[in-house]
């Protein structure tokens, strides 16, 4: 092992906080993991936990000086030969590109692409769902036909539990590939269905299985590859979505209006095909995870710190798709605006939270992703109780799509790189995989009951109960999102 190699591999380990010094009174030093804490000494001497970029020089004379072979042993502390000759292990058997490089910036754009054609079309439903609504099913109540869409995230999130193991024991450049295919196969086959309950399980279940590769690799990924403006190069790798969710809007109208919503789905189905399976081959990881560690580490569950951001990202996701879905409908039947015009309205909506992205993941690195949050929580949530919720004009709809549109953005675009910056890099396998469970319970959350109030409370005519309930959601994930700063810090200046 090279003591080039081994600067690189400390230079990475510091940078994602893996892992800190530990040195005691006898002047002992032991490398620890992150989150591991240091045992209680017999001396009186204070003991001092020194950041791995600050003794990177004192760990490479200790690996100059040592022929002693690592012996790895699960769950204990490790010397610095140890610790730092698996992890040199670790990053060698993933990919021999350094990170923050040209290749880097490659496979963040295929993120992009992969984002922008799996969880994109789920974004772009809420047009299926006004032509369902109001042209093809309109006995049909809205909550039956929001399930479509709904089993598409519901299902992309259980994919998501399980990203960590998925991405160890499986090629993710593989899994885009087999994904692709399999969401090209949904759509097509989605276009010969008549009825509700097999587009559901067409275009809802079969697409939300293959789209959940694509998806789990698009979002899992990023942050690997960058330890030096992870905040900007993860906000342009999730913009995909919002991107996807514009573009899809807009066509998917456009195809419905001229050949019909059996050729709008086969179109789309053809086109995410090709272009996922285009994209595969730099759609790799950098680090491969432990074989030891668990899918999904529930021990986390009994940090409060943890528990209060995963309440705010399960509030966050479930207030996330409502407008999404309801605006092309609600411009039909309140405004009595064309359909055309209402998924004009879920475009703007979609071009505005790209924007949300790229402006959080650029002031992430500078102001903190959990400050970004809370704002963005509190944006969100002003656009819907000040704007939406009293007024039901053309202006406040479009101010609504504005706002929410850029606020929503930054929120889903932010929380991984939160989940980073408080809890570590070395954990957010584990972290990843509990918050797509909380991802499927906002799911859950979020749409169904909206619908089941719209056509039980509103009669598929008075909104008002809805978007309260939309209005709710945000609110409650800000009290989380802000209660889980204060036990952090009470400091309203510092970069969290």
């Amino acid at each position: 092992m090279s003591e080039k190699h081994l600067r690189r591999q400390l230079s990475n380990l510091s940078d994602q906080n893996l892992g800190a010094v530990h040195r005691d009174d006898t002047g002992s030093t032991t490398l620890l993991f992150g989150g591991q804490q240091p045992s209680p000494s017999k001396s009186d001497a204070t003991e001092k936990v020194v950041q791995l970029s600050l003794a990177s020089e004192a760990c490479l004379d200790i690996c100059r000086n040592s022929d002693a072979e690592p012996e790895v042993v699960p769950g204990a502390k490790w010397n610095a030969v140890q610790f730092v000759a698996a992890a040199d292990l670790r990053a060698e058997n993933a990919t021999d590109k350094d990170p923050d490089s040209p290749y880097a910036w490659m496979v963040i754009f295929a993120c992009l692409i992969s984002l922008m054609l799996s969880i994109g079309i789920n974004d772009a439903y809420g047009v299926y769902q006004q032509h369902y609504q109001l042209t093809e099913f309109p006995n049909a109540t809205t909550g039956i036909i929001s399930w479509i869409g709904t089993t598409q995230f519901l299902v992309m999130c259980v994919g998501g539990t399980f990203s960590g193991f998925l991405c160890e024991h499986f090629d993710t450049r593989v899994m885009s590939a087999v994904g692709a295919i399999v969401m090209g196969v949904a759509f097509i086959a989605g276009s010969f269905c008549k009825t509700v309950q097999m587009l559901m399980l067409t275009q809802g279940l079969l697409y939300g299985i293959g789209a959940s590769f694509p998806f789990v690799a698009g979002t899992s990924i990023p942050t690997q590859w960058f330890t030096k403006r992870r905040g900007l190069a993860t906000g342009i790798a999730l913009s995909g979505s919002g991107l996807g969710g514009m573009w899809m809007t807009s066509a998917t109208q456009s195809l419905i209006d001229s050949v019909g919503r059996p050729w709008a789905m086969r179109v789309t189905g053809i086109v995410a095909c090709v272009a996922v399976l285009a994209i595969s081959p730099w759609m790799r990881v950098r680090l491969v995870p432990s074989r030891n560690e668990k899918i999904i580490d529930w021990s986390l569950l009994r940090d409060l710190r943890f528990n209060l951001f995963m309440g705010a990202v399960v509030f966050a996701v479930a207030a996330y798709f409502g407008p999404f879905y309801q605006v092309p409908s609600y411009s039909v039947v309140v405004l009595h605006k064309s359909a055309n015009w209402g998924s004009n309205m879920d475009t703007l909506m979609n071009g505005l939270s790209v924007l949300g992205r790229l402006a959080v993941g650029f002031l992430a690195d500078f102001t903190g992703p959990l400050n970004l949050f809370i704002i963005n929580t509190f944006l969100a949530a002003a656009s819907l109780l000040v704007l939406w919720v009293p007024f039901d004009s053309v202006g406040t709809l479009i101010a609504v799509d504005l706002l929410f549109g850029f606020a929503i953005g930054g929120i889903v675009s932010v929380i991984p790189v939160v989940a980073a910056q408080v809890f570590g890099l070395a954990r957010l396998p584990s972290i990843i995989g509990l918050l797509f469970i909380g991802y499927f319970a906002g799911g859950l959350l979020g749409v169904p009951p909206m619908s089941a109030l719209l056509d039980d409370v509103g009669h598929r005519t008075d909104y008002s109960s809805s978007i309260w309930y939309m209005a709710i959601l945000p609110v409650c994930s800000l009290l989380f999102s802000v209660a889980m700063r204060f036990l952090l810090t009470r400091n309203l200046c510092t970069r969290v």
